[in-house]
């Protein structure tokens, strides 16, 4: 497993509020997007990260090295509480909140995915680029029930309402997911400061022409800032 990360202020916001981590042991990472306009949105998504790979550095069984979905559900409910509790002891800190998306691979060869908010995962497979993330939003909402179409939902004005996020509540509801995987498979998670500013088919013709893992985090970042940079933008890039 290879992990090559970047993260970037953006051109507009004056902090950066996205953080990412891995464990190359337990073969997982994981990427989180503080919610801007809330409280201490960078504190929000560091310590999400942090607390998400404590949990799973924490486990002492046999299979330790390896993430299954018990694990990777337990490891996004510490993630939340650690948040939450933090949230509560400092005032400046109150209400504060994060997206969360985590990959691993499993012990059978299989890519196990948990994510909450916004923050995406997209799978590139045989040339092909797949998203393998739906958004906890307003908006994903409103097109699962016929409400609005992709392309509406692009710029509709409500896109960056989610439904879902760590630390605000007590007990959180994660989405955890399994995949088959495969040799070469290429997994990309992202904060929305990509997925917003980049359409998808360039997103995937970045990875498609990468000469590098690391080239491609660099090409990918430099796009979103060239179409406007409107958020903080970061890429974990996991190669198989």
């Amino acid at each position: 497993m290879k992990f090559i990360g970047q993260t970037d202020i953006g051109q507009v916001r004056e902090g950066n509020e996205d953080a990412f981590g891995h464990d190359a042991l337990r073969q997982v990472g994981v990427l989180a997007d503080g919610m801007g306009g809330l409280n201490a949105g960078e504190i929000a998504s560091q310590q999400a990260v942090e607390a998400f790979l404590a949990a799973l550095a924490r486990e002492d069984d046999s299979t330790a090295q390896y993430c299954n979905t018990q694990t990777m559900r337990q490891a996004m409910v510490a993630a939340n509480a650690k948040v939450h509790e933090l949230s509560l002891v400092n005032q400046r800190w109150r209400n504060m909140g994060t997206t969360l998306v985590a990959c691993a691979l499993d012990g059978q060869g299989r890519w196990v995915l948990g994510h909450i908010g916004d923050s995406r995962a997209y799978l590139l497979r045989e040339q092909q680029l797949a998203p393998v993330t739906k958004d906890h939003s307003v908006v994903q909402e409103m097109i699962d029930q016929g409400l609005l179409s992709e392309e509406e939902a692009a710029t509709a004005r409500n896109r960056h309402i989610i439904t879902r996020a760590v630390g605000l509540e007590p007990k959180i509801d994660p989405e955890v997911q399994l995949l088959a995987a495969q040799t070469d498979d290429l997994m990309l998670l992202c904060s929305d400061g990509l997925s917003d500013m980049i359409p998808f088919a360039a997103i995937e013709q970045i990875l498609l022409q990468r000469e590098s893992l690391q080239g491609a985090a660099a090409q990918l970042v430099a796009a979103a800032n060239r179409a406007g940079g409107n958020d903080n933008i970061s890429v974990l890039l996991i190669q198989r």
